[in-house]
């Protein structure tokens, strides 16, 4: 058989080939055709774009406020220095209000000074020299070198009390101190902020920061939108707060950018998009009435964040 004989083909061979041939080149180019026939649907991805960025932006928020706390109680609970090489110099005092500085001066460490402080911020007072006991970090030998400076009664006492010591019969109770005060929401600083009741250094820190993004707060019920905060511990200071409505920062709808609206907690990237294209279609806002343009803002949502927004 010669080489000629290997590449002869009969006619129905032949046939069968270019049929092949033919199913080959249909496979090859029919995803090209499909594609050109069908045009695949198209995705718009922004809005889950916009949530996925916004619960990045909460678990950001949610993990420096948990490394502030954690921060905060590793500073709170260091090892204080032992009654063995801590010597006290104590004179007489009342240790109800009494300054840090004063705290300090008498040798206690910076940490149980804040101890001291904090359970004062929480509407804790001292009635007997006992009390003294039972602030975190004062240990047995501590109080032994205060105690006999402590211008308080001894829980033990008995009879009337020494005319020196009588104005601690009639001591104010601490919870009508703290029905008394009252904290102007809007304006506080954080030292302020932390005179209510179970609110400490890291939670007045967040208040103030929300409030920041805010621009301010227009009813006590805004505070459960603080990471941390719950109804209980909202409605043990709500008696205490004032909120001056006056003080509410407002983003002007026809300078602001997309940077600027976005900023705010509830006005996400859809939404900011939705008022910039508005106002470049239709031109300036002539009222905060004109965002109700975009299908994004319901009722619920133009009541929320109308008062912080202004045309003038």
């Amino acid at each position: 058989m010669g080489l000629k004989d290997l590449f002869y083909f009969s006619k129905g061979e032949r046939n069968g080939i270019l049929v092949l041939l033919g199913l080959i080149i249909i496979v090859l180019f029919t995803p090209t055709i499909y594609r050109q026939i069908y045009k695949p649907e198209r995705y718009d991805f922004t809005e889950f774009d916009a949530a996925v960025a916004e619960f990045e932006t909460r678990l950001e928020s949610m993990r420096a406020a948990a490394e502030a706390e954690r921060l905060e109680r590793r500073t709170f609970t260091r090892e204080v220095p032992s009654a063995a090489s801590l010597r006290l110099t104590p004179f007489p005092f009342d240790p109800n209000q009494l300054p840090a500085s004063d705290w300090e001066r008498m040798g206690l460490p910076p940490q149980v000074v804040r101890s001291i402080k904090n359970f004062e911020n929480a509407g804790g007072s001292f009635r007997f020299k006992e009390d003294v006991k039972r602030i975190f970090l004062i240990s047995d030998e501590m109080y032994a070198q205060l105690e006999p400076f402590i211008e308080l009664p001894s829980r033990g006492a008995t009879g009337e009390l020494p005319a020196s010591l009588s104005r601690f019969a009639e001591r104010p109770d601490p919870s009508a101190i703290r029905a008394s005060l009252q904290i102007n929401l809007n304006a506080a600083d954080t030292t302020e902020l932390i005179q209510l009741h179970g609110i400490g250094p890291a939670f007045s820190r967040r208040i103030a920061s929300y409030r920041e993004r805010l621009g301010g707060y227009l009813h006590p019920d805004q505070l459960l939108e603080v990471f941390g905060m719950d109804s209980a511990r909202l409605e043990g200071i709500r008696q205490n707060l004032v909120i001056d409505t006056t003080l509410i920062r407002k983003i002007h709808l026809n300078q602001a950018e997309w940077a600027d609206l976005v900023r705010h907690p509830y006005i996400d990237r859809n939404i900011a998009n939705s008022l910039i294209a508005i106002r470049n279609q239709h031109g300036p806002f002539q009222s905060v009435n004109d965002i109700r343009r975009s299908q994004l803002i319901d009722e619920q949502l133009f009541k929320q964040i109308a008062p912080y927004l202004s045309v003038d």
